[in-house]
């Protein structure tokens, strides 16, 4: 029996532990919204040092709950929308105000090639590459969170050994918070230079919400489907593009397209930013 974990951070791991019969490591890390793809790179790193063959990795949270909304509201970056709910979460919309709360969970499976050809496992992506940035280096630079963007984005595609024409699709923190949209944009810009206009981008928080520790989670989760079955979620409500937010948002309505790389970028409260990228194992 586990005592003493209904409040800790660490208690959702260690019921999954419990429930599972886990014997190896079982870690918590808390990176708020870059929480999903932050996992993915210690479960990735583990893996290469042969500390394990398969990882349960991802994130949950459940943000919807007075203390959180309350906080979120008096930091004015929820939205304040009045039409219909499903339409309150705009990214890259002229109008965009705020994000719209969402909350869950999401786990992958991560583990060494030979263990999941050998068990025969249906194997949906591939790591490639994976970078990270701090606003906090650049001190109060007005641009410190784009300059950090860019070098997680930068830092990814080394790792990876790729370059911007190497990126068949982005999946965007577009968390619809005015200035972090243009942020992003300027960002992809920066980091991807001209090739970032030809590069489909698109924000699944349109369509969830925004999940805060489980966010990049479910992009992760969604750049798997996007990869497995060659479409591109859309950016819903992107019925009126911010004119300085001109890249392809992938307005409204999904997209079939060849996509053999994703590169996933999120944004934690506290400046950091991390960039996971993702593609489909050669046959």
């Amino acid at each position: 029996m586990v005592s003493g974990v209904e409040f800790a951070a660490h208690a959702p791991v260690s019921h999954v532990s419990v429930e599972l019969g886990i014997r190896g490591q079982v870690a918590t890390m808390a990176s708020a919204c870059a929480t999903g793809l932050d996992a993915v790179q210690w479960a990735h790193r583990e893996l290469t040092q042969r500390h394990a063959d398969t990882i349960l990795a991802g994130a949950t949270d459940a943000p919807i709950f007075e203390f959180c909304f309350a906080t979120l509201c008096a930091l004015g970056a929820l939205s304040k929308f009045s039409g219909a709910p499903a339409n309150a979460s705009r990214p890259y919309h002229l109008d965009r105000d705020g994000l719209v709360l969402g909350e869950g969970a999401a786990v992958y499976i991560l583990e060494t090639l030979s263990h999941a050809l050998r068990r025969g496992a249906h194997i949906y992506a591939e790591v490639l590459g994976f970078g990270s940035g701090t606003e906090g280096g650049y001190g109060p630079r007005t641009d410190a969170a784009e300059l950090a963007l860019s070098d997680a984005i930068e830092s990814a595609l080394a790792s990876a050994g790729m370059d911007a024409t190497d990126i068949d699709y982005v999946c965007a923190h577009g968390n619809a918070v005015p200035d972090y949209d243009l942020t992003e944009t300027r960002a992809f810009k920066r980091a991807l230079g001209p090739h970032a206009y030809n590069i489909p981008i698109s924000s699944i928080k349109s369509m969830i919400g925004h999940a805060m520790g489980a966010a990049s989670a479910f992009q992760v989760a969604a750049a798997c489907l996007a990869l497995q079955y060659s479409v591109i979620p859309p950016t819903i409500n992107l019925d009126i593009p911010d004119p300085v937010c001109d890249l392809d948002y992938v307005a409204n309505t999904a997209r079939a397209a060849r996509v053999r790389t994703v590169l996933i970028n999120a944004h934690a409260m506290g400046g950091s930013h991390s960039v996971l990228i993702l593609g489909t194992r050669p046959k």
